[in-house]
């Protein structure tokens, strides 16, 4: 219990000074330069800029919008340019592919070709022949058994 009491007090203590010690933001009012000639009043307080230094204000005003859009511009081109570097890549892997199966397909013409040459072109032997004429012989002498034993059972 005692240790939940101070982990709270330690909780509060920790998050006062911040609420405490905080401030209010300022807004800066819109700024109007004027020229002033030496020995001018002037009708505020502030600091006073050189016609140089204003001009410079002025102007990276002025082209904080072309400095945008270039910015811009660069961005787009560099991710343009990853796009079509990607684009020619698989524009490489399809051609790869393609020449990959045209290889292919070369290699089984020539093979078909090969194995149509082959039964094409040579004599068949004479092992159909022996297993027909096994074949016959064996039905042959089957028929003779029967009727051999078909002869022996008639009285």
């Amino acid at each position: 219990m005692v240790k939940k009491l101070i982990a709270l007090y330690l909780a509060l203590w920790l998050a006062a000074p911040a609420v405490v010690m905080a401030e209010e933001v300022e807004t800066f009012p819109d700024y109007v330069v004027l020229p002033v000639e030496a020995g001018d009043t002037v009708p505020f307080e502030g600091i006073l800029l050189s016609l140089d230094a204003a001009a410079k204000i002025l102007t990276e005003k002025k082209y904080e919008d072309v400095e945008c859009d270039l910015r811009l511009e660069y961005e787009l081109q560099i991710q343009k340019d990853n796009y079509e570097l990607l684009l020619s890549y698989k524009d490489i892997e399809i051609a790869s592919w393609t020449d990959k199966y045209e290889a292919m397909m070369i290699l089984k013409t020539t093979e078909n070709e090969r194995l149509y040459d082959l039964v094409t072109k040579t004599k068949p032997g004479s092992e159909p022949f022996m297993v027909a004429l096994g074949f016959g012989i064996g039905t042959l002498t089957s028929l003779g058994i029967f009727a051999l034993s078909t002869e022996i059972v008639k009285p």
